[in-house]
């Protein structure tokens, strides 16, 4: 065989091992990605609020005033929010909601 032709295919192979690889680790990270979305998405247990129900000056985000208005949700607040700024996302309510559930 061509030794040339041989090294082109030796680094063909080696770029698509490299590729294979970096999809491999890659998964767990698009994975937890997704569920975490997925849960963020799904419909509130009975008797608790939607998070737009909550959210009553549409800006995006429940701060401490309006958790408020769920009882329980203000014990599980800081918790609950990540980024430390005293107010939640939608991922971090429906995160602040199973730690309530997890509760009872």
């Amino acid at each position: 065989m061509n030794p040339r032709l041989r090294q082109q295919r030796s680094t063909f192979l080696l770029f698509m091992g490299a590729v294979y690889v970096s999809l491999m680790a890659a998964l767990p990270l698009a994975t937890a990605q997704l569920s975490i979305a997925r849960y963020a998405m799904s419909e509130p247990s009975a008797g608790q609020p939607t998070f737009e129900k909550l959210d009553r000056n549409r800006d995006g985000y429940v701060d401490r005033r309006e958790a408020a208005a769920l009882p329980g949700l203000e014990a599980v607040f800081d918790a609950a929010d990540r980024r430390a700024r005293g107010k939640l996302d939608k991922v971090e309510y429906a995160k602040a909601l199973a730690m309530l559930d997890e509760r009872k």
